[in-house]
């Protein structure tokens, strides 16, 4: 069902090796005989036998949710595919018994995000993969390489993938000392902060969940999608800034200890002639050593013929809560420079796919402009840069048909939000918002319920919901092709109350005193937003914000935050630039 075009993020890890796994019979009780004892371990001996040449059989598959907020994992389930949350700091494990697959269309796919309702294409830019390189049906597996791929951009979806013959922090699977390409655990250590290289060959992309660096080909300037044949290095034995970052966050634990792995620095050859990585962080035209762990040639014929556990984690490090990109990003046309991506998905989709999968694109039609397309391949699979539109318009919210309307997330649906009349058709609700001050979008139910989107901070989510659709109305082109954010120099403006920001709201001249009239309430999906938000207010002392609903307090208080108070999960932070003589920036 995937169509050509459709290119990945991903992050990958090449980490197996060599090592085998001797027979373990269980201990017996006192009465048991030597017979029973022979019996057992001949059917274990029988049990590993039967396993196919170049196979393996995995014990248990362990996912650890190390990040601060849930992530997703795509998998299969009775052959069917489908997706599971595992909340943040939560820990899962699969079994046979269990029956839920992680492994998908040759991939361990995890994501910030629930992505077309669970149907998460192979190939995603709003995804961290760990690439298998073979179909994984069962629990019996083949013994081929895995890679962290790092080709196509990177985000601060970390990923660890350990096999242990044994158990988590026992014996790992495979390590052999005299192959410097034999290990089983490795992970990255991307941080998207870090994108601006003094060459220029890395950019920052804003996707649909967060963002993402991504190369910049050198011959033409420009952050690209598709393969890039000077992706790695111009010259030999230079690498370029991008993968060489790549390869060196990309880390594999060998003798006891994380190592970075060697750059590619000409075809086929790597930093210090060290012939192992683990990433694959280049194009065909210029890849690395082919595969590892190469062990024994391409047949990693040391492998057990059994693993006790596949572990995956994601956020190994803790998650990254990174400073916001160093420059100001001012007003373009991106919709403009289309990449080649993007122009073959409007093409397919206006040519071939809505006569042959219609249902993926609800809302449209083949009348349909080529500007509603590309707005369509914008908010749902975020191929495509939104349109050059001054608007207004509506656009869908995750798709338009079959979701209803929500605040910051999935579940934010507070009454205060809209406002209801009676409608007897989809057009004829935008045609009341149109005509209503304020109007972020609207709700439309096949009942003739026409909800009136006015939330300040618009529609910034949206639920499952059958017989109901949710479109944004969009009249500023400046929402679609501007992004703000904070220059290095107003970010170091922020500072805590006597040195603390965390589990601390903002308070007036005492612990008590919370007048409404010292802050005007905002929404803001996180923390720079909101402290942008009182760099242009007029005023500002300051801000107090509540990332798990996106509460952002902009406190305009004359005398300013001269107190503060104890409370889990929210924060305080005072805006002292120079000259204001507030707080300890002034001695900076």
């Amino acid at each position: 069902m995937t169509k050509r075009g459709f290119l990945t993020l991903a992050l990958a890890l090449y980490a197996i090796g060599a090592g085998s796994m001797k027979p373990n019979a269980t201990k017996t009780a006192k009465d048991c005989s030597l017979l029973q004892k022979a019996s057992a371990l001949l059917d274990h001996r029988e049990a590993n036998t039967s396993i196919p040449s170049g196979m393996m059989r995995i014990r248990k598959a362990v996912v650890e949710n190390r990040c601060n907020r849930p992530v997703w994992l795509y998998g299969y389930q009775d052959g069917v595919p489908t997706h599971l949350k595992i909340p943040a700091k939560v820990t899962e494990e699969f079994t046979e018994e269990r029956g839920f697959l992680i492994w998908r269309e040759q991939r361990i796919t995890v994501s910030y995000g629930s992505f077309f309702d669970g149907e998460l294409r192979p190939t995603n830019l709003d995804a961290a993969v760990i690439e298998l390189n073979a179909d994984y049906e069962g629990w019996v597996v083949p013994k081929s390489h895995v890679s962290f791929l790092g080709q196509l951009g990177y985000s601060n979806l970390n990923l660890e993938l350990a096999f242990w013959l044994d158990k988590i922090n026992g014996t790992l699977a495979v390590e052999t000392p005299a192959n410097p390409a034999c290990f089983s655990r490795a992970k990255t250590a991307f941080n998207v902060s870090e994108c601006s290289f003094p060459d220029g060959s890395g950019q920052v992309l804003l996707r649909t969940w967060g963002e993402l660096c991504m190369p910049v080909c050198p011959h033409t300037g420009e952050a690209t999608e598709v393969p890039c044949n000077t992706s790695c290095f111009e010259v030999p034995g230079t690498p370029i800034k991008y993968p060489e970052y790549i390869s060196h966050r990309s880390l594999a634990f060998k003798q006891g200890r994380w190592v970075p792995s060697p750059a590619t620095v000409d075809k086929f050859v790597r930093e210090d002639g060290q012939q192992w990585s683990a990433t694959f962080e280049c194009w065909d035209f210029q890849t690395g050593p082919v595969g590892f762990p190469i062990c024994d040639g391409y047949d990693p014929k040391n492998w057990p013929d059994e693993v006790g556990v596949w572990q995956v984690v994601t956020c190994p490090d803790g998650e990254i809560d990174p400073p916001p990109v160093p420059y100001r990003q001012t007003a373009s046309k991106p919709c403009e420079n289309l990449t080649e991506t993007c122009s073959e998905d409007i093409t397919w989709a206006m040519t071939v796919g809505i006569y042959t999968e219609p249902e993926w694109y609800p809302g449209l039609t083949p009348t349909s402009s080529k500007d509603e397309f590309q707005l369509y391949l914008s908010e749902v699979l975020g191929s495509c840069p939104p349109p050059c539109q001054p608007g207004p318009y509506f656009e869908p919210v995750d798709g338009g048909v079959g979701r209803v309307c929500r605040g910051l997330t999935p579940t934010d649906n507070s009454n205060s939000y809209f406002t209801v009349r009676v409608a007897n058709s989809t057009d004829q609700c935008k045609a009341l918002c149109v005509d209503y001050p304020g109007c972020k979008g609207i709700e439309f139910a096949l009942s003739g319920r026409c909800e009136i989107w006015l939330r300040e901070g618009g529609i910034e989510a949206s639920n499952v919901g059958a017989a109901f659709e949710c479109w944004r109305y969009v009249n500023d082109e400046a929402e679609l092709n501007v992004t703000t954010t904070l220059a290095p120099n107003e970010l170091m403006y922020f500072e805590g109350f006597d040195g603390v920001t965390q589990d601390r709201v903002c308070r007036g001249a005492n612990s008590n005193d919370n007048s409404a009239s010292y802050y005007s309430l905002y929404w803001a999906s996180t923390l720079e937003g909101c402290k942008s938000l009182c760099v242009d207010v007029t005023g500002c002392k300051g801000v107090e914000y509540a990332a798990s609903i996106g509460r952002c307090e902009v406190w305009t208080r004359p005398e300013g935050i001269q107190a503060v108070r104890e409370l889990e999960n929210n924060e305080c932070w005072i805006y002292a630039p120079p000259g204001t003589g507030v707080g300890t920036i002034d001695a900076w």
